[in-house]
């Protein structure tokens, strides 16, 4: 009896990370930092920036980071779990472009905090994060 229960909570315990897994831009809310690429083209630049994130994985993981990449309809996990809105919710919700790469940084507030055309040097990065209120206090 006490397997059954042991594999009971277990089960339930998995489905509630099923379903935290799931949620949408706003469920990262006061959570995560989002970092959001987009590129339609699916140049190099997102290889780029994910390499030069990715090597700094401490950093991301200090900052309460999630990034993901947004190319076409598809979209790319590159640290941490991607929200489960649709590539085209993305781009609305944070006034992408549908051409060109862009880079949109959201605070843990939800609000965007910066746009870049170009891949951001994680120095860069970090600095914008560092300089925020909440990361200042702490979280």
């Amino acid at each position: 009896m006490r397997h059954i229960a042991t594999a009971l909570v277990a089960l339930l315990l998995a489905a509630g990370a099923t379903t935290a897994m799931a949620q949408d831009l706003t469920g990262l809310r006061w959570e995560k930092r989002v970092l959001a690429l987009f590129d339609a083209e699916g140049s190099d630049r997102i290889e780029r920036q994910a390499a030069a994130l990715l090597a700094e994985r401490e950093a991301l993981a200090e900052r309460d980071m999630v990034v993901f990449a947004v190319v076409g309809e598809e979209i790319r996990p590159i640290y941490g779990t991607p929200p489960a809105d649709s590539a085209a919710q993305l781009r609305q919700r944070l006034g992408a472009g549908s051409d060109g790469f862009e880079a949109v940084l959201i605070g843990k507030d939800g609000g965007v905090k910066h746009r870049s055309r170009s891949p951001l040097a994680l120095q860069e990065l970090e600095a914008i994060v560092d300089a925020m209120p909440m990361r200042r206090a702490g979280g």
